[in-house]
């Protein structure tokens, strides 16, 4: 389990939670980790699950989880 706190001036704009769901069945030498994010200012809460190779960090995770958040948005 891991969380991610976005702040811009001290005020929260943003909370990822995420969890480890365990080794993707495809056998890629991937995890596949279930994401909720948060937007407080709108109480908009999306979800979805991304595919990660645990070596390359937590930083391309936490890169993967807002790529699939943006996917899920509406284009303006």
């Amino acid at each position: 389990m891991f969380t991610i706190e976005l702040k811009i001036n001290g005020s929260m704009i943003g909370h990822i939670y995420g969890h480890n769901e365990g080794i993707a069945p495809e056998g890629k030498g991937e995890t596949l980790y279930s994401w909720e994010y948060y937007r407080p200012q709108i109480r908009e809460l999306k979800h979805g699950t991304v595919f990660h190779h645990r070596a390359a960090g937590i930083e391309a995770l936490v890169c993967k989880i807002l790529e699939n958040f943006t996917a899920q948005m509406p284009d303006d």
